[in-house]
């Protein structure tokens, strides 16, 4: 049986609060960090949403629903909302590879496909 493409938009939030000189962001569902700007920390937070979100939905967990807002507290703090599209669709992409390179990943593996998203989760996840 085909796989269900499944397609959604939903909007979660994050709170933003200055600290000194680093802008501070925290997404109730995900955790938070720092940086420089405050447009930075928006942009770092959605980065680290869409990643945690990719993971889920590629091990197949439960996608957490965005915290309602009347549930939020934001302690001073300025809250934003960041527009995520969720989706299971797959994308074909074109490489182009040295031949020597090609037989030795399919000396490695039987499926290019999964090798090369492991080898981009593991470096995206160190980056």
């Amino acid at each position: 049986m085909p796989k269900t493409i499944q397609k959604e938009t939903r909007l979660y939030p994050v709170i933003l609060h200055r600290e000194g000189d680093t802008w501070g962001y925290f997404s109730p569902e995900f955790g938070g960090g720092g940086a420089p700007t405050e447009t930075d920390a928006i942009y770092e937070a959605q980065y680290m949403i869409e990643g945690a979100l990719a993971d889920l939905i590629e091990a197949e967990d439960a996608i957490p629903d965005p915290t309602a807002p009347e549930d939020i507290e934001a302690d001073g703090g300025k809250i934003v909302y960041v527009p995520m599209m969720l989706s299971n669709a797959a994308e074909r992409i074109f490489l182009t590879l040295p031949k020597s390179l090609i037989a030795r990943i399919d000396a490695a593996t039987s499926n290019r496909s999964a090798f090369f998203a492991e080898l981009a989760r593991e470096r995206l996840n160190h980056s």
